[in-house]
Protein backbone atom coordinates (compact mmCIF):
# COMPACT_ATOMS: atom_id res chain seq x y z
CA UNK A 1 0.00 0.00 0.00
CA UNK A 2 2.70 2.09 0.62
CA UNK A 3 4.23 1.44 -2.47
CA UNK A 4 1.49 2.49 -4.41
CA UNK A 5 0.83 5.79 -2.44
CA UNK A 6 4.35 6.66 -3.01
CA UNK A 7 4.04 5.66 -7.13
CA UNK A 8 0.81 8.00 -7.00
CA UNK A 9 2.37 10.84 -4.82
CA UNK A 10 5.30 10.68 -7.90
CA UNK A 11 2.89 9.95 -10.78
CA UNK A 12 1.07 13.72 -9.57
CA UNK A 13 4.20 15.46 -8.92
CA UNK A 14 5.33 14.60 -12.34
CA UNK A 15 1.93 16.04 -13.74
CA UNK A 16 2.43 19.08 -11.74
CA UNK A 17 5.72 19.73 -13.81
CA UNK A 18 4.19 18.68 -16.76
CA UNK A 19 1.36 21.50 -16.55
CA UNK A 20 3.76 23.58 -14.69
CA UNK A 21 6.12 23.26 -18.10
CA UNK A 22 2.94 23.61 -20.37
CA UNK A 23 2.58 26.92 -19.16
CA UNK A 24 5.71 28.56 -19.61
CA UNK A 25 6.45 31.93 -21.00
CA UNK A 26 4.92 31.68 -24.50
CA UNK A 27 4.83 34.76 -27.43
CA UNK A 28 1.71 36.71 -26.74
CA UNK A 29 2.45 39.31 -29.91
CA UNK A 30 4.85 40.43 -32.18
CA UNK A 31 4.98 44.03 -34.07
CA UNK A 32 7.20 45.15 -36.58
CA UNK A 33 7.98 48.51 -37.75
CA UNK A 34 7.56 48.78 -40.49
CA UNK A 35 5.30 46.32 -41.52
CA UNK A 36 7.73 45.50 -44.19
CA UNK A 37 11.20 46.46 -45.39
CA UNK A 38 13.47 47.10 -47.71
CA UNK A 39 16.54 45.74 -48.66
CA UNK A 40 19.54 48.08 -46.50
CA UNK A 41 16.60 49.78 -43.95
CA UNK A 42 15.94 49.29 -40.51
CA UNK A 43 12.82 46.97 -39.02
CA UNK A 44 12.11 47.53 -35.35
CA UNK A 45 10.42 44.44 -33.78
CA UNK A 46 8.51 44.15 -30.48
CA UNK A 47 7.96 40.48 -28.65
CA UNK A 48 5.76 40.56 -25.70
CA UNK A 49 5.81 37.79 -23.84
CA UNK A 50 3.31 36.66 -21.43
CA UNK A 51 3.60 34.20 -18.05
CA UNK A 52 0.78 32.01 -17.78
CA UNK A 53 2.35 29.92 -14.97
CA UNK A 54 1.83 30.10 -11.56
CA UNK A 55 5.41 31.50 -10.39
CA UNK A 56 7.56 34.49 -11.18
CA UNK A 57 10.19 33.15 -13.75
CA UNK A 58 13.77 35.18 -13.73
CA UNK A 59 16.93 35.38 -15.40
CA UNK A 60 14.62 35.49 -18.62
CA UNK A 61 16.53 35.65 -22.59
CA UNK A 62 14.91 36.24 -26.07
CA UNK A 63 17.61 35.71 -28.84
CA UNK A 64 16.71 36.35 -32.34
CA UNK A 65 18.62 33.59 -34.66
CA UNK A 66 19.48 35.69 -37.50
CA UNK A 67 22.18 33.33 -39.11
CA UNK A 68 20.40 31.81 -41.68
CA UNK A 69 18.26 35.12 -42.61
CA UNK A 70 19.77 38.00 -44.34
CA UNK A 71 19.20 40.00 -41.32
CA UNK A 72 21.63 41.57 -39.15
CA UNK A 73 21.28 43.27 -35.89
CA UNK A 74 21.26 47.46 -35.90
CA UNK A 75 23.06 49.65 -32.67
CA UNK A 76 21.58 46.50 -30.68
CA UNK A 77 21.91 42.96 -29.55
CA UNK A 78 20.12 40.14 -30.91
CA UNK A 79 20.21 39.10 -27.79
CA UNK A 80 16.64 40.80 -25.18
CA UNK A 81 17.42 39.89 -21.11
CA UNK A 82 14.90 40.48 -18.18
CA UNK A 83 15.42 40.11 -14.77
CA UNK A 84 11.67 38.50 -13.68
CA UNK A 85 8.08 38.20 -15.33
CA UNK A 86 5.78 37.77 -12.68
CA UNK A 87 2.71 35.47 -12.85
CA UNK A 88 -0.04 36.83 -15.12
CA UNK A 89 2.37 39.52 -16.57
CA UNK A 90 3.42 40.43 -20.02
CA UNK A 91 6.83 42.33 -20.55
CA UNK A 92 8.44 43.29 -24.12
CA UNK A 93 11.85 42.59 -25.37
CA UNK A 94 12.76 44.73 -28.46
CA UNK A 95 14.74 44.46 -31.12
CA UNK A 96 16.32 46.57 -34.20
CA UNK A 97 17.69 44.69 -37.45
CA UNK A 98 18.87 45.84 -40.44
CA UNK A 99 17.69 43.87 -43.81
CA UNK A 100 21.09 43.03 -45.93
CA UNK A 101 21.74 45.29 -48.95
CA UNK A 102 21.30 42.06 -51.12
CA UNK A 103 18.12 40.91 -49.59
CA UNK A 104 16.08 39.52 -51.38
CA UNK A 105 12.12 40.08 -51.22
CA UNK A 106 10.12 37.63 -49.28
CA UNK A 107 8.47 36.66 -46.55
CA UNK A 108 11.17 35.48 -43.76
CA UNK A 109 10.93 33.21 -40.94
CA UNK A 110 13.15 34.03 -38.01
CA UNK A 111 14.02 31.64 -35.26
CA UNK A 112 13.35 32.95 -31.57
CA UNK A 113 14.54 31.08 -28.54
CA UNK A 114 13.38 32.20 -24.79
CA UNK A 115 15.20 31.10 -22.20
CA UNK A 116 14.09 31.23 -18.41
CA UNK A 117 14.40 29.65 -15.32
CA UNK A 118 11.22 28.99 -13.23
CA UNK A 119 11.86 27.05 -9.42
CA UNK A 120 15.39 26.76 -10.16
CA UNK A 121 14.85 24.64 -13.38
CA UNK A 122 16.63 26.26 -16.77
CA UNK A 123 13.87 25.99 -19.64
CA UNK A 124 13.88 26.95 -23.11
CA UNK A 125 10.79 27.27 -25.64
CA UNK A 126 11.41 27.63 -29.72
CA UNK A 127 8.73 29.93 -32.01
CA UNK A 128 9.13 31.96 -35.06
CA UNK A 129 8.48 34.77 -36.27
CA UNK A 130 8.15 36.57 -39.75
CA UNK A 131 9.49 39.49 -41.37
CA UNK A 132 8.54 40.83 -44.85
CA UNK A 133 11.55 42.06 -47.08
CA UNK A 134 10.20 44.02 -49.69
CA UNK A 135 10.54 47.58 -52.15
CA UNK A 136 8.38 49.34 -54.73
CA UNK A 137 9.98 47.62 -57.91
CA UNK A 138 11.46 50.30 -60.70
CA UNK A 139 10.23 49.55 -64.23
CA UNK A 140 12.06 51.30 -67.41
CA UNK A 141 11.19 50.32 -70.63
CA UNK A 142 13.08 51.59 -74.00
CA UNK A 143 13.30 50.36 -77.31
CA UNK A 144 16.21 48.59 -78.31
CA UNK A 145 18.10 49.53 -81.58
CA UNK A 146 16.63 48.51 -85.25
CA UNK A 147 16.28 50.15 -88.45
CA UNK A 148 12.23 51.07 -88.58
CA UNK A 149 10.93 51.93 -92.57
CA UNK A 150 7.90 53.22 -93.21
CA UNK A 151 5.36 51.08 -95.47
CA UNK A 152 6.54 47.83 -94.41
CA UNK A 153 6.51 45.15 -91.86
CA UNK A 154 9.02 45.84 -88.79
CA UNK A 155 10.31 43.92 -85.79
CA UNK A 156 10.27 45.89 -82.95
CA UNK A 157 11.90 44.47 -79.45
CA UNK A 158 10.96 46.67 -76.09
CA UNK A 159 13.52 45.82 -73.21
CA UNK A 160 12.49 46.20 -69.68
CA UNK A 161 14.71 46.68 -67.14
CA UNK A 162 14.06 46.16 -63.23
CA UNK A 163 16.11 48.74 -61.37
CA UNK A 164 14.12 48.76 -58.18
CA UNK A 165 15.50 46.27 -55.28
CA UNK A 166 12.61 44.00 -55.22
CA UNK A 167 11.45 41.17 -58.25
CA UNK A 168 8.22 41.83 -60.05
CA UNK A 169 5.91 39.10 -61.37
CA UNK A 170 3.45 38.27 -63.63
CA UNK A 171 4.82 41.33 -65.97
CA UNK A 172 3.11 41.68 -69.41
CA UNK A 173 3.24 44.50 -72.19
CA UNK A 174 1.00 46.00 -74.08
CA UNK A 175 1.39 48.14 -77.14
CA UNK A 176 -1.45 50.59 -77.63
CA UNK A 177 -2.98 51.49 -80.93
CA UNK A 178 -2.56 54.60 -83.15
CA UNK A 179 -3.20 56.28 -86.18
CA UNK A 180 0.98 56.42 -86.99
CA UNK A 181 1.26 52.20 -87.42
CA UNK A 182 -0.98 49.13 -87.32
CA UNK A 183 -0.02 46.19 -84.90
CA UNK A 184 0.28 43.26 -86.93
CA UNK A 185 0.93 40.89 -84.28
CA UNK A 186 -0.79 39.93 -80.81
CA UNK A 187 -0.62 43.48 -78.73
CA UNK A 188 0.04 41.55 -75.30
CA UNK A 189 3.23 39.25 -74.66
CA UNK A 190 3.61 37.70 -71.42
CA UNK A 191 7.14 37.80 -69.85
CA UNK A 192 6.03 37.01 -66.18
CA UNK A 193 9.43 37.45 -63.37
CA UNK A 194 11.84 39.91 -63.78
CA UNK A 195 14.54 39.81 -60.48
CA UNK A 196 15.75 42.58 -59.59
CA UNK A 197 18.94 44.46 -61.62
CA UNK A 198 17.41 42.30 -64.54
CA UNK A 199 15.69 42.67 -67.64
CA UNK A 200 13.69 40.81 -70.43
CA UNK A 201 12.38 41.81 -74.00
CA UNK A 202 9.37 41.40 -75.84
CA UNK A 203 9.14 41.25 -79.62
CA UNK A 204 5.81 42.69 -81.76
CA UNK A 205 5.52 43.53 -85.44
CA UNK A 206 4.34 46.77 -86.79
CA UNK A 207 3.38 48.48 -90.17
CA UNK A 208 4.44 52.18 -90.59
CA UNK A 209 2.36 53.62 -92.59
CA UNK A 210 4.29 55.56 -95.60
CA UNK A 211 2.38 58.94 -93.70
CA UNK A 212 3.58 58.31 -90.49
CA UNK A 213 6.13 61.30 -88.58
CA UNK A 214 9.63 61.01 -88.50
CA UNK A 215 9.35 60.49 -84.97
CA UNK A 216 6.58 57.76 -83.60
CA UNK A 217 5.27 57.53 -80.03
CA UNK A 218 4.97 53.77 -79.08
CA UNK A 219 2.23 53.44 -76.75
CA UNK A 220 2.82 50.94 -73.90
CA UNK A 221 1.09 49.72 -70.77
CA UNK A 222 3.64 47.48 -68.40
CA UNK A 223 1.43 45.09 -65.63
CA UNK A 224 2.82 43.47 -63.42
CA UNK A 225 2.43 42.48 -58.98
CA UNK A 226 4.96 42.59 -56.83
CA UNK A 227 5.82 39.13 -53.84
CA UNK A 228 2.89 40.49 -52.02
CA UNK A 229 0.43 40.21 -54.72
CA UNK A 230 0.13 43.93 -54.85
CA UNK A 231 -0.44 44.80 -58.60
CA UNK A 232 0.82 48.05 -60.67
CA UNK A 233 0.66 49.77 -64.01
CA UNK A 234 3.35 51.65 -66.04
CA UNK A 235 2.43 53.50 -69.08
CA UNK A 236 4.91 54.97 -71.24
CA UNK A 237 5.30 56.37 -74.49
CA UNK A 238 8.90 55.51 -76.47
CA UNK A 239 9.71 57.99 -79.00
CA UNK A 240 11.04 55.84 -82.33
CA UNK A 241 12.93 57.13 -85.35
CA UNK A 242 11.06 55.86 -88.44
CA UNK A 243 12.68 56.11 -91.89
CA UNK A 244 11.29 56.39 -95.65
CA UNK A 245 13.49 54.23 -97.96
CA UNK A 246 14.34 57.46 -99.38
CA UNK A 247 15.66 58.41 -96.10
CA UNK A 248 17.83 55.46 -95.24
CA UNK A 249 19.27 55.20 -98.65
CA UNK A 250 20.65 58.54 -98.60
CA UNK A 251 22.25 58.40 -94.98
CA UNK A 252 23.34 55.03 -95.88
CA UNK A 253 21.17 53.00 -93.18
CA UNK A 254 20.15 50.36 -96.40
CA UNK A 255 21.95 50.27 -100.10
CA UNK A 256 20.35 51.38 -102.83
CA UNK A 257 18.44 48.16 -104.60
CA UNK A 258 20.06 47.24 -108.81
CA UNK A 259 17.79 44.86 -109.26
CA UNK A 260 15.22 46.69 -111.62
CA UNK A 261 17.75 48.47 -113.33
CA UNK A 262 19.48 45.05 -114.03
CA UNK A 263 16.03 43.84 -115.02
CA UNK A 264 15.62 46.63 -117.59
CA UNK A 265 19.16 45.85 -119.14
CA UNK A 266 18.69 42.19 -119.36
CA UNK A 267 15.18 42.93 -121.12
CA UNK A 268 16.44 46.00 -123.21
CA UNK A 269 19.58 43.23 -124.49
CA UNK A 270 16.90 40.15 -125.20
CA UNK A 271 14.61 42.75 -127.21
CA UNK A 272 17.74 43.74 -129.14
CA UNK A 273 18.67 40.38 -129.72
CA UNK A 274 15.51 39.67 -131.26
CA UNK A 275 15.27 42.79 -133.32
CA UNK A 276 19.01 41.68 -134.99
CA UNK A 277 18.01 38.53 -135.54
CA UNK A 278 14.77 39.60 -137.17
CA UNK A 279 17.11 41.81 -139.28
CA UNK A 280 19.48 39.10 -140.14
CA UNK A 281 17.04 36.90 -141.20
CA UNK A 282 15.69 39.35 -143.61
CA UNK A 283 19.03 40.23 -145.11
CA UNK A 284 19.40 36.02 -145.88
CA UNK A 285 16.00 35.81 -147.42
CA UNK A 286 16.67 38.82 -150.04
CA UNK A 287 20.01 37.06 -150.44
Amino acid sequence: MKTRTKTISAFIFILLIGISLASALTINSVSTSPDEVAPGEISKIRIEIVNNGDETVTDVSVSLDLSIVPFAPFDSSSEFSIDEIKKDRTKQADFEISALNDAKSGNYKIPVKISYTENGVLNTRQSLISLLVNSEPIIEASVEDGLLLKGQKNAITIKVVNKGLADVKFLEIEVGNSGSYTLLSPKKVYIGDIDSNDFDSAEFQIFFKETSPDKVNLLITVKYKDVTGKEYIYDDSLESKVYSQEQAISLGLITKSNTSTIIIVIVVIIVIFFIYRKIRNRRKKVE
